[in-house]
């Protein structure tokens, strides 16, 4: 096998060195098979094979054997040689742009590994699934990639995130479905989900006989199980009374598109779905124009023609203003710059986090807080998820601010009132 120095282009450099040749009227080449090739001057051409091969034997040597071949023989080589770079090249660039593109969008590490596996592999279209954490739970997230058509590249270019009603699962508890074997040679084959969403949509796919169960597994063993749902004949024919409301309960889903790289993130989807809105400042108008606009699923609307969530947005021009919604509070630290930023960011991606109430007697209170741009207004919560009346936590300054707007409105509405009135 040809041997070439480690310089970027330089096969297909000797490629286009060697069609000179042969458009120059030259057919063979002599080179050191023992030697890595450097440059054309490794490269000796002659017009016919008497020549070459005089050359060759000439200047043999034990540990500098020298082989006479056509040129066209040594430049397809050197084709191959810079084909299989480019493709290596390409491959590196591909996960890279993958691993740069999942890990903005907070895909978790374990299913970034997984697709990255699958990628090494060559599978030309595949996805990876995983579960994220919620408030109550967990929450089921799928990513997509596809191999191009015209390359080895890969595109990631959707997820999608769902969660049920089901409860949490103890530890060692996993969700089985039970279906017979198709070969006969066991009585019953069973599959293992973490995923209450995965383990139903698997049970109602079965045509015969087939159990959902919850289970507790110690080591490898099935140490107990809890029938769930049954299904006779591809009918489902049980469902347990405690488990009616997750079974048959629709189950909330949304899938996001990503544009290379640019899209909601998974930590900003899930937040949507668990009812909250989120911030992003490169939002692009189907004019193509970017802007900036808080949004959130409108959970009360039909989906789109895709099965998804339609989405309300209030943009700069609603007038929600964050970081002054936050100073009407007496909040501890964000007199500090670093703080206020980092809650600003929390907030802007949906999450509730906590934060510290100072009280106008002096107590300290950890509460949750959430953005609610749709209102111009933050929401409080105990840590057990109580709400808490936003007007106990204002400053007094806030609270004056608030009335004396109120009394402004209701004078406004008595003189409208008024108006109408003598009119």
């Amino acid at each position: 096998m040809v041997k070439l120095a480690d310089k970027e282009g330089l096969a297909a450099y000797l490629a286009a060195y060697l069609e000179e040749q042969t458009s120059l009227g030259f057919s063979w080449v002599v080179y050191d098979s023992d030697q890595a090739i450097s440059g054309s001057w490794d490269l000796v051409c002659y017009r016919d094979q008497i020549s070459a091969l005089e050359d060759a034997a000439e200047n043999q040597q034990i540990f500098n054997w020298h082989i006479a071949q056509p040129i066209s023989e040594l430049n397809a080589a050197f084709k191959k040689i810079d084909y299989e770079l480019k493709k290596i090249d390409m491959n590196r660039n591909s996960l890279e742009n993958f691993l740069d593109e999942a890990r903005t969008l907070k895909v978790p590490e374990a299913m970034i590994a997984t697709a990255e596996s699958m990628m090494e592999q060559g599978i030309e279209k595949f996805t990876v699934r995983g579960q994220i954490q919620a408030d109550i739970g967990k929450m089921d997230l799928t990513i997509h990639l596809k191999k191009s058509g015209q390359s080895d590249y890969y595109y990631f270019n959707r997820f999608d995130i769902a969660q049920s009603k089901a409860k949490p699962l103890e530890i060692d508890h996993k969700y089985l479905v039970f279906s017979p074997d198709p070969s006969g040679k066991h009585d019953n084959l069973s599959r293992k989900f973490d995923s209450a969403v995965l383990a139903m949509d698997y049970f109602r796919e079965q045509k015969g006989t087939a159990e959902l169960a919850l289970g507790k597994f110690d080591d490898k063993n099935l140490q107990f199980k809890d029938t769930l749902a049954t299904m006779k004949e591809g009918k489902i024919d049980y469902v347990k009374k405690e488990f009616q409301q997750v079974f048959y309960s629709p189950v909330l889903k949304n899938s996001h598109y990503i544009d290379r790289g640019k899209g909601f993130s998974v930590e900003q989807a899930a937040n949507m779905l668990q009812g909250r809105a989120v911030f992003r400042e490169d939002m692009v108008s189907r004019a193509g124009e970017q802007y900036k606009a808080w949004s959130v699923y409108q959970f009360d609307q039909p989906k789109d023609r895709y099965g998804n969530y339609t989405m309300k947005q209030f943009g700069e021009g609603y007038g929600f203003d964050l970081k002054k919604e936050l100073s009407a509070y007496e909040l501890k630290d964000l007199d500090k710059p670093e703080k206020l930023a980092g809650l600003v960011e929390k907030l802007e991606n949906g999450n509730k986090p906590l934060v510290t109430v100072v009280y106008s007697d002096g107590e300290e209170k950890a509460l949750r807080i959430e953005a609610v741009p749709r209102y111009n207004n933050l929401n409080f919560y105990e840590i057990n998820g109580k709400p808490v009346k936003r007007e106990e936590l204002k400053k007094e300054q806030a609270q004056d601010q608030a009335t004396g707007k109120d009394k402004s409105k209701s004078k406004e509405k008595n003189k409208q009132q008024e108006n109408s009135m003598s009119m």
